[in-house]
């Protein structure tokens, strides 16, 4: 092609004719340049569409990392509420003078723990790094800071004040009047049944506890439904790339 357009020059000098040359020598200064707008456009398509696949791929791992976020929720509730029934039944054993029996052994050794949750946020950490524009849609990426920066982020609170309670006042008091039977992580006698049953810290605990893990299935709910929307809204848009 070089030595086509060459040969077309040299004929054009030879016949002396300044006035083709000319237009020729534009004509040609003019495809040169169509060809690198060409060059960079398909360049910039290319570039796009890597982008483009990078965000959907981080979208996809974005929904996966909720989606497993959930499940963590949801086995913190589950044990939130099973630590509130084994409560109420030690509550119970106070109000009605009731007499000890073997199955409040796990009752008495669940009451201590707490289910340390955490948001998987492998992806999003991945995200920062890249940069929160790969994101193209101004609402998804929003909800998606709004429920890692805001949402999310509040659950350390919430296990901080788990953690204080149980090292501060649950485990000083438990050390005193409980023992764990070896054979069971979640199984604990009282070191005198009647004495501990009618201790009123013992009872003041009791509700301490019950409350924060109240307080901690309302919160884990309420997040839930804030993730289930993040979920559905990825969902969307992924549909509409696809």
């Amino acid at each position: 092609m070089i030595k086509f357009f060459r040969k077309i020059r040299q004929k054009l000098l030879s016949e002396n004719n300044f006035r083709k040359y000319l237009i020729y020598a534009i004509g040609e200064i003019i495809l040169v340049v169509i060809g690198i707008l060409i060059a960079l456009q398909i360049n910039n398509w290319n570039e796009n569409k890597k982008t483009e696949a990078e965000e959907i791929k981080i979208l996809s791992n974005l929904r996966a990392d909720l989606e497993n976020t959930l499940i963590e929720y949801k086995a913190a509730v589950e044990f939130n509420k099973l630590t509130i029934a084994e409560i109420g039944k030690l509550q119970d054993c106070q109000k009605n003078n009731l007499s000890y029996s073997e199955e409040l052994d796990f009752s008495f050794g669940v009451f201590p723990h707490f289910y340390f949750s955490s948001a998987i946020n492998s992806t999003y950490k991945s995200l920062q790094t890249i940069g929160i524009g790969i994101i193209q849609n101004d609402s998804l990426k929003n909800k998606i800071v709004n429920v890692y920066d805001v949402v999310l982020t509040g659950f350390v609170d919430y296990n901080n004040d788990e953690n204080r309670l149980k090292s501060t006042i649950v485990d000083p008091f438990f050390s005193k009047h409980l023992r764990y039977l070896e054979n069971s992580v979640y199984s604990a006698k009282p070191n005198n049944y009647i004495e501990l049953i009618n201790n009123k810290e013992f009872i003041n605990i009791l509700s301490l506890i019950k409350r924060q893990r109240t307080r901690g299935i309302e919160k884990y709910e309420n997040n839930s439904l804030l993730i289930e929307n993040l979920i559905d809204s990825i969902n969307k848009e992924l549909k509409i790339r696809n």
